[in-house]
């Protein structure tokens, strides 16, 4: 339902909201920005040493009564649906928003990739996104209204030689997006999805790129010329989980700097 003339806003308040795969980065980015605009934000994440650091330091920041996170692998349908039921126990309220940030990348020339990470790929990057959005969206039903944002990849606009299978993925998170939006309109449901561009992330780093490097490549590309950070991303998370873009659905928000013509 449309809000008054003067009451849209970028507000979260009151809102539940589950980030799947998000101790760091694009997800960790959106956890943050999401608490201080008023929800309460639960996460998955797979079990790790590295992740439990990571979470513990999320909980110390953010307050118990604001963040959780459940150790859920994304493409099981039972961690998931326990994830989920968790989060409405602890939170004592239903889902209000699911940003299925969850992904797995890998990249090699495209005829030496092993079937078992394709299957992997797809496993996480599409089938974890049908998972969460079957165990959310009944309780969204019941309220007459929910939201469903995806998290794509600017490369499935542009293609990639180096990782055809992830980014055969995001471009099915796309079609996901709209085929959702069609098929849940009816029950007060928006299903969008944000396409991050070349965003700096912790992943980068490890991979030891040179920022600088980074960016001259990046400028005969982008029309800004400046690197996407993560909180760029989380911005416009935001912006679509909020009253401000109750007219929305079906729609790929591409975040990228001006690189791709979409």
């Amino acid at each position: 339902m449309p809000a008054a003339v003067g009451d849209a806003s970028f507000s979260l308040d009151g809102q539940i909201v589950l980030v799947t795969g998000a101790t760091r980065g694009i997800g960790a980015a959106i956890v943050r920005r999401f608490v201080a605009s008023g929800a309460r934000v639960a996460i998955t994440h797979r079990g790790s040493e590295r992740n439990e650091r990571l979470v513990a330091d999320m909980a110390l920041e953010l307050g118990d009564d604001r963040f959780m996170a459940v150790v859920a692998d994304a493409a099981d349908s039972g961690e998931t649906e326990a994830a989920v039921r968790a989060v409405e126990s602890k939170f004592a309220s239903g889902i209000n928003t699911v940003i299925l940030n969850a992904a797995y990348i890998a990249k090699r020339p495209w005829d030496e990739i092993p079937l078992e990470e394709w299957d992997q790929m797809m496993a996480v990057n599409l089938r974890g996104a049908f998972v969460a959005a079957l165990h959310t969206i009944e309780g969204m039903r019941r309220r007459g209204y929910g939201n469903l944002i995806t998290v794509g990849s600017v490369m499935s606009h542009i293609g990639d030689p180096r990782a055809l299978h992830y980014v055969t993925s995001k471009g099915g998170l796309i079609a996901f997006t709209k085929s959702l939006a069609r098929s849940e309109g009816g029950n007060g449901i928006r299903v969008n999805c944000v396409v991050p561009g070349a965003i700096r992330t912790e992943h980068e780093v490890e991979q030891g790129n040179d920022p600088a490097e980074s960016l001259k490549n990046l400028q005969s590309l982008q029309s800004l010329q400046y690197r996407g950070a993560p909180d760029d991303i989380a911005a416009g998370c935001q912006f679509l989980a909020s009253p401000a873009s109750d007219f929305i659905t079906g729609q790929a928000l591409t975040i990228d700097g001006g690189w791709s013509d979409y």
